[in-house]
């Protein structure tokens, strides 16, 4: 059982087992009978949960984020305050439903490791958070870890900084040499037009992951300065406000060397890491006005007589790219499923109840060590009639490809819409 220490109260505190009714019944009494208290004191209209129970996100991270990171969320707990104790009970912002949906695709096509999460991307609000392991172990909480390559995930963050600062539009030619997938130097230092030269309109080297092309905006048109303070407005190198425990993502490069630089911006690197819930809040911000919200996982904290102790403020979100950007953004990541490196598993997809079901995202795919496998990402966004998701996939393959991450998703998808209805 987790014990949650509040702190002391400074403005005085209801009796343990007295309700709020009689609580201002009782304030009611005492001033008819003149007991005068200073205007702080007797306006409870001001106070706050956090301010009467002294419950807040930072409490809720150190007492339930051992558990969290262990792949266990604790329904009931106990409150101690003053040497009194009581129960109370934690209710998650999760959808069971939706959760054990990933779950099963997850335990169909077993992966060595996989982590999915989706949330609210007005709100922060986590909806599924699955973690699945080939060899069965789930003690531990793949998504809130951050040792996972950021691969080709980070060309989110080089094209918003591209579109953020006018560089490009998504209808911007930027000519290349080489293969999609590969990064020379040569390509990137050294351009020369040719006859093998293509040229591809910013949206589809988004979508086709071109490396070269990235690679060559981070150096010319973002720069090192740029890069990294668009990478630190995106939550990299930063600890995220979260009510759990959730490992930064890091961002580290040489300013002083291109090719550095052109590493980090095309996602040709192990050095950037990524959490999936992380990624999953980078994706909303293409559909949310272009700011980056707080993940969050406990919706409430009720005491057993019903007084809620906690409640989630949701977040409004820190606005990192101008809301035209993330409309741009969200041109390049539809055109990464309709005709990019998603493509292959969406296919058939905009049929019956997912007819107008728009849904945007990036692909990346990289070998990590930690553990050793082929990382595959695909974080994105979906839409249909007001309602929004954002999510995460990542799939780690060791020696064969059980399951693309898009393809998961895309089955998230399918649940979280199913029937335009209520899920």
């Amino acid at each position: 059982m987790t014990i949650i220490p509040l702190k002391n109260r400074t403005h005085g505190e209801p009796p343990r087992r007295l309700s709020w009714l009689w609580w201002l019944l009782l304030s009611a009494v005492m001033l008819a009978t003149g007991l005068v208290f200073s205007p702080q004191q007797i306006d409870t209209r001001l106070w706050s949960r956090q301010e009467i129970w002294g419950i807040d996100r930072a409490l809720i991270r150190r007492t339930l984020g051992p558990e969290i990171d262990q792949n266990r969320y604790p329904e009931k707990i106990s409150v101690f305050q003053d040497g009194a104790g009581y129960d109370a009970m934690v209710e998650y912002t999760i959808d069971p439903d939706l959760q054990a949906a990933v779950a099963t695709v997850l335990e169909k096509y077993n992966p060595d490791y996989a982590a999915f999460i989706a949330l609210d991307p007005e709100t922060g609000e986590i909806v599924a958070l699955v973690n699945h392991q080939r060899r069965g172990i789930q003690d531990e909480n793949l998504a809130v870890r951050a040792t996972y390559p950021a691969a080709s995930v980070f060309k989110i963050i080089t094209a918003a900084a591209v579109l953020d600062l006018d560089k490009a539009t998504p209808a911007t030619v930027i000519p290349f040499n080489g293969k999609t997938t590969s990064l020379y130097k040569k390509n990137v230092l050294r351009h020369k037009d040719t006859q093998w030269t293509r040229r591809y309109p910013l949206s589809k080297t988004f979508a086709k992951s071109v490396n070269t092309v990235f690679a060559r905006l981070g150096i010319f048109s973002v720069g090192p300065v740029k890069l990294r303070d668009y990478g630190k407005a995106f939550g990299f190198n930063q600890n995220l406000d979260t009510d759990f425990a959730l490992a930064p993502s890091r961002l580290t490069f040489n300013d002083d060397d291109p090719w550095s630089i052109a590493e980090t911006a095309s996602g040709y690197t192990r050095s950037t890491t990524l959490s999936p819930v992380h990624g999953a809040a980078i994706a909303a911000v293409a559909v949310n006005g272009g700011r980056l919200v707080t993940p969050s996982l406990v919706r409430k904290i009720v005491n057993d007589d019903g007084l809620i102790l906690y409640t989630l403020d949701p977040s409004e979100g820190t606005p990192v790219v101008r809301e035209e950007t993330a409309r741009d953004l969200q041109v390049l990541m539809r055109e990464t499923v309709s005709k990019g490196s998603a493509r292959a598993s969406f296919k058939k997809f905009a049929r019956n109840d997912m007819r107008a079901v728009y849904v945007g995202g990036k692909t990346g795919s990289l070998t990590g060590e930690n553990p050793q496998g082929r990382y595959d990402w695909f974080v994105g966004y979906a839409t249909k009639d007001g309602r929004k998701l954002a999510f995460a996939a990542m799939c780690i393959n060791k020696d064969f490809w059980y399951v693309k991450s898009a393809y998961v998703a895309r089955k998230a998808i399918e649940y979280f819409f199913r029937d335009s209805g209520e899920n």
